[in-house]
């Protein structure tokens, strides 16, 4: 264990196994909340980064994206060095996680990447900026805080998305008994849902709401190749293994 922080949301861990450097809420054995190759700090070692990366293959855009959840940080930095025209403000709750991606996962904020403290609900209902993609990645423990949940919630999130914007929910780690509820849930509040399932030995499946009908698959396929060009990033057009409609899947 490399550090371990007291928050007012639970204790916040830093762990290290080998050359993988880890965050972890409430336990150092906990889930795996983000992951870092200490060798290679520009590695994409999860899954599900890889993933929600891959939902920018459904924007019209790439000019803004919001975060709602930083944890160590990893889809941040991986669309701040590859995605240069890209402005990406995350919303994070808890100062402690802040502190430590800062500290321990390479989390720098420039004129491209600002990080705000405040509770992403409340963030939602402001008057502000509209965005491309919104990546829902908040945790707290083992699940998404209930409030997040609400289909007000996600109205509002819809709200804040340009045209032909996308949101992105990260379900990877919800209890299997409410996957089936959360999946009805988002998929209510947007024109189409897509569900993406990445490779990996965790359980992993992330939620894209389109406000138009989604494309065909092989045509998602050719975005996606062209979206991992664009980012210098080719491992990206593998990232994805089953691209399934919520209404089909």
């Amino acid at each position: 264990m490399v550090h371990e922080a007291p928050s007012p949301l639970g204790t916040v861990f830093v762990v290290d196994a080998g050359d993988l450097r880890t965050l972890r809420f409430d336990s150092p054995r906990g889930a795996i909340q983000s992951a870092l190759r200490k060798s290679d700090p520009q590695a994409v070692p999860t899954s599900y980064v890889r993933v929600a990366t891959a939902g920018l293959a459904l924007t019209q855009g790439r000019s803004r994206v919001l975060v709602v959840g930083l944890g160590g940080g990893a889809f941040p930095r991986l669309l701040h060095r590859c995605l240069p025209r890209t402005r990406v403000d995350v919303v994070e709750l808890n100062p402690v996680v802040v502190e430590v991606a800062r500290r321990y996962f390479h989390v720098h904020e420039d004129e491209r990447l600002h990080i705000r403290l405040g509770d992403a609900a409340h963030f939602m209902e402001e008057r502000g900026p509209l965005y491309d993609l919104i990546l829902l990645d908040a945790f707290a423990g083992e699940g998404t805080p209930e409030h997040l949940k609400e289909t007000l919630f996600l109205e509002a999130v819809r709200r804040r998305l340009l045209p032909g914007g996308v949101a992105v929910l990260n379900i990877a780690l919800e209890d299997p008994a409410k996957v089936a509820w959360r999946v009805r849930t988002f998929a209510g509040c947007f024109e189409d849902c897509a569900m993406l399932r990445g490779a990996s030995e965790y359980i992993n499946l992330l939620l894209v709401g389109t406000q138009e009908p989604l494309p065909p698959e092989p045509q998602f396929r050719r975005q996606l190749s062209q979206l991992a060009r664009e980012m210098g990033f080719p491992s990206l057009t593998r990232s994805v293994v089953s691209f399934a409609r919520a209404r089909d899947g």
